[in-house]
């Protein structure tokens, strides 16, 4: 279950203007089809992401485990080919005081999408299947989803799906404020570039508790 705030409210956050036709340019990107992890944060700059995470900048970092970081408007955004941004001491770490969103998609294709304010996971759900959710808030949340497009019902014989990691981008910058841009998806199209490694580290080799 989702983590109640302590005053067992629910926090709105970010604006309500984003739509899925907004990342209609994710088809597009080189990444329509690889692994990644999206982290949205509102109003923390890089370096203070980077502190918060006590990481250290390497420009030379490359492979596993490596996030990049840049400015976006209202806050920053981090990337990976993982999924750091979904893990519970990443995401309780960096909401803390503001709020963040990730969306995440896995080698086998399977999306996640989790929204935190202030060290309180206040949503999490699937994008492909949206209807299957938790969350603090859950009739605002279904309104958004109406209106993005994430609600629908699976047709098996045509096997199409609607655009739900456009969908998912939008709710989370209707969550945080923050928006993602094509150039962030570029090469070197943001500036700082850590190893989040530490956060996979596990005892006796089980899998980091996810958010």
């Amino acid at each position: 279950m989702t983590s109640p705030r302590p005053d067992d409210t629910a926090v709105v956050a970010g604006e309500r203007e984003a739509t899925t036709d907004a990342y209609a340019w994710w088809s597009r990107s080189q990444w329509v089809r690889a692994t990644f992890c999206l982290t949205f944060m509102a109003h923390l700059t890089p370096e203070e992401v980077l502190r918060r995470l006590g990481l250290t900048e390497d420009p030379e970092q490359q492979g596993f485990a490596t996030v990049e970081i840049g400015s976006a408007t209202g806050g920053s955004i981090m990337v990976e080919c993982g999924h750091a941004g979904i893990l519970r001491d990443v995401v309780l770490t960096l909401s803390a005081g503001t709020l963040i969103a990730s969306v995440e998609r896995n080698v086998n294709h399977h999306s996640r999408f989790v929204h935190a304010v202030d060290g309180h996971v206040a949503t999490r759900l699937d994008p492909m299947f949206a209807h299957w959710s938790d969350s603090t808030d859950p009739e605002r949340l279904k309104e958004d989803l109406e209106e993005l497009g994430m609600i629908w019902d699976f047709d098996p014989e045509r096997e199409v799906y609607r655009p739900y990691i456009e969908g998912a981008l939008a709710l989370a910058e209707r969550r945080t404020g923050v928006r993602l841009e094509p150039h962030h998806l570029r090469p070197g199209g943001l500036p700082h570039r850590a190893s989040i490694a530490r956060y996979y580290e596990s005892p006796e080799g089980t899998f980091p508790e996810l958010a």
